[in-house]
């Protein structure tokens, strides 16, 4: 079964956004300016929103429980949509998920967000391959009937065995279908993965809570970012290099084996240092 990546979905958003733009009765996807995304923000939220979609624009808006979206919105730093903007245009790529799935409601791509594409996309995958089974089983019982009629003609002995093939190839297929089903049901393929107290861990991606940054497709180099035990000895350096990144937020040091984006809030970790290490007292 072929995995559908994230860089197949935003594609497949940018393609759409280039059907859209020359239909778009609103004339704010042809040439939009970060005030009319704000703008069409607003009247996606005034037109309802799905539950996924409303997460979307709490992530993205900085939303806290007790603010009024609209509101929000109205406020909002018009010049943090010129990204989207750049993404959509295919003039600069962006990794952050929030701005993606935002992109897709702004030009009502579907199936969104992308839980759901990678979902729709298995359902096609595996309709194709049980299709194609389909086909060779046919063929094959459909040749075995072949073989049956001539038997048939030599003796009532052959046609026995070419019944009971004939039967054999039927629950063959059964039990092939059935098991697939099964599988599918019970050992679903964990093609995603989400932050889990100190380091990734493979889950499904059949989510629909609309929480975006917390489940994420899985990219093998990121699945091996963990985070350390600042209280116990660590090697910070290896031949004066640093092996180990920090990240640092209200006095408080975090710090990982390897570099990246900080798993929960997206930020870059930084590469420790010796100030760093004498200033918050890390045990060598």
């Amino acid at each position: 079964m072929n995995k559908i990546t994230f860089e197949e979905y935003k594609s497949a958003i940018k393609s759409q956004y280039e059907e859209n733009k020359y239909v778009d009765v609103s004339g704010i996807l042809l040439n939009p300016t970060p005030a009319q995304l704000r703008n069409l923000c607003l009247m996606i939220f005034d037109n309802s929103l799905s539950k996924s979609d409303e997460n979307v624009f709490k992530l993205f808006f900085n939303l806290k429980e007790e603010q009024c979206i609209r509101k929000c919105i109205e406020n909002y730093d018009i010049a943090r949509f010129r990204p989207i903007i750049s993404f959509l245009k295919g003039e600069k790529d962006s990794e952050n998920t929030t701005r993606i799935e935002l992109a897709a409601i702004l030009i009502d791509f579907n199936p969104r967000p992308y839980n759901k594409y990678l979902l729709n996309g298995k359902i096609d995958a595996r309709g194709k391959s049980e299709a194609s089974t389909l086909v060779e089983v046919k063929e094959l019982i459909e040749s075995n009937s072949e073989e049956r009629r001539t038997d048939e003609k030599a003796g009532a002995t052959n046609k026995s065995l070419a019944k009971k093939a004939t039967i054999f190839f039927a629950v063959l297929l059964s039990l092939f279908f059935m098991g697939y089903t099964v599988k599918g049901l019970f050992f679903p393929e964990k093609e995603c993965m989400m932050w889990k107290e100190n380091h990734y861990v493979a889950v499904e991606c059949l989510n629909d809570t609309g929480v975006l940054g917390q489940i994420i497709p899985i990219d093998e180099n990121v699945m091996k970012l963990k985070k350390l035990d600042s209280n116990k000895k660590l090697n910070f350096f290896n031949n004066d290099k640093p092996i180990v990144w920090y990240y640092k937020h209200d006095g408080v040091v975090e710090l990982f084996n390897a570099p990246g984006l900080h798993p929960i809030n997206e930020k870059p970790l930084k590469p420790i240092t010796k100030y760093m290490i004498k200033k918050y007292n890390l045990k060598e």
